[in-house]
């Protein structure tokens, strides 16, 4: 065999391997989310989370019930789900410790009280408790919760005003 074949038979192996190295490649990327089941509510200023507050007006005498019927950020219950998610708002009995029989505090005094309480309808015969509640679905957008009020006809106190607090939990 020539001498100048067997020089050249190193470089035809390495160009006929270049030829079977491929210029490109191609492979997959797996792509994964994870969405929790989650839920938001309430407004959120300073760091204080609210539904505002349901207010029942101004009286100078309770010989009649008295109704209010609350609205978007004055007391409504806003609750944002994940769609499909089920969730339950329930409310404590406030300043009282009893859903069934709740009671407003006078600011000034609180030894004065004023009856009222919180209801899940407009006919206002389903007191809005700390076990049952009200149960939704989220839709992935606000929903709004009306809340029901009534402080009902008694003895008229000392004029002031009448406050309390009601803790709300939204569940899921």
């Amino acid at each position: 065999m020539d001498i100048k074949v067997l020089l050249l038979l190193p470089a035809a192996l390495l160009v006929s391997m270049q030829l079977r190295i491929p210029f490109s490649q191609a492979a997959t990327i797996g792509i994964s989310a994870t969405l929790l089941p989650a839920c938001n509510a309430g407004t959120t200023t300073s760091g204080s989370t609210s539904f505002g507050t349901l207010n029942f007006g101004n009286y100078a005498s309770l010989t009649s019930a008295v109704n209010a019927t609350s609205a978007q950020l004055a007391g409504s219950i806003r609750v944002n789900c994940v769609n499909g998610l089920t969730y339950k708002i329930v409310m404590d009995g406030g300043s009282s410790g009893v859903v069934t029989a709740r009671r407003m505090v006078n600011t000034t005094n609180s030894a004065l009280t004023l009856q009222y309480n919180l209801y899940t309808t407009a006919a206002r015969t389903t007191v809005w408790d700390n076990v049952t509640g009200v149960s939704g679905t989220g839709n992935g957008a606000d929903q709004w919760s009306t809340v029901y009020g009534r402080v009902p006809a008694q003895t008229t106190p000392a004029a002031g005003v009448y406050q309390d607090t009601v803790n709300v939990t939204v569940s899921w």
